[in-house]
């Protein structure tokens, strides 16, 4: 599985050593982690909205500005996602009650022990596993969200990703080189620099093309084709 965690906490020392310990019990544990870290609640906001979703937030609750309650509470109300794990990090021993409408994962106070950090990546784990993955996308002022699994294909389309669902199409600004460092690890192969497939949607794979469910035809480009097949048996043996 791989994590992708953000960070937030006005201390830059809080949060190298938060980064410290992931990276130390990613490699111990042998799972895959990026991170990335903010050191104010609108900095985090914006990246969000940019299109940068986390599976998990280490988010400080005491924060100049925005803080952690309204970080949590526009995840939760405005944007609607109740899949992203959100770690509450704080100084204090009482929480307001506001916080737990942000539905938590957990509570860690500082200083920060090793054993409640691990414990946190541990439950964020079990609970991603068992957790439908959704992709998120912007259209002018709008946002979108859409169950990975009911993806069947992102092609590009000129300026814009065109995105093949089981309940239709869509066009949204973005490049399919961002796109693929979000989706592959989630049951996607990449079979050109235009073109990502859902796996689960193919129906027939050769090494010229790939067919999907829908019976439409996609040619794998010769430069490509080892790549993909490397693909779809990492792909398949998931399935075994």
């Amino acid at each position: 599985m791989h994590l992708k965690i953000a960070i937030c906490d006005d201390d830059k020392v809080v949060c190298a050593q938060i980064e410290s310990m992931i990276l130390q019990y990613a490699q111990e544990s042998g799972f895959d982690v990026t991170i990335h870290i903010f050191y104010d609640g609108s900095s985090l906001m914006e990246g969000i909205q940019n299109d940068d979703n986390f599976d998990l937030i280490y988010l400080d609750i005491e924060m100049d500005g925005i803080n952690g309650v309204d970080v949590g509470m526009t995840i939760r109300d405005k944007l609607r996602d109740h899949k992203m794990q959100i770690v509450y990090v704080s100084g204090k021993g009482q929480y307001d009650r506001q916080l737990f409408d942000v539905q938590p994962l957990l509570f860690i106070p500082k200083p920060i022990e090793e054993s409640k950090l691990v414990k946190s990546i541990n439950l964020a784990r079990e609970k991603l596993a068992l957790t439908p993955k959704l992709y998120h996308y912007k259209k002018r002022k709008e946002y979108f969200s859409v169950w990975m699994e009911d993806i069947i294909y992102f092609e590009n389309s000129g300026r814009n990703v065109k995105i093949m669902t089981i309940d239709g199409t869509d066009l949204f600004v973005g490049n399919i080189k961002d796109i693929a460092k979000e989706v592959l690890p989630y049951g996607f192969i990449q079979i050109s620099q235009s073109i990502i497939v859902n796996y689960n949607f193919v129906s027939k794979y050769s090494r010229e093309e790939i067919i999907l469910i829908n019976k439409e035809k996609i040619a794998i480009p010769k430069n490509k084709r080892n790549g993909v097949k490397e693909q779809f048996l990492r792909e398949s043996d998931k399935h075994l």
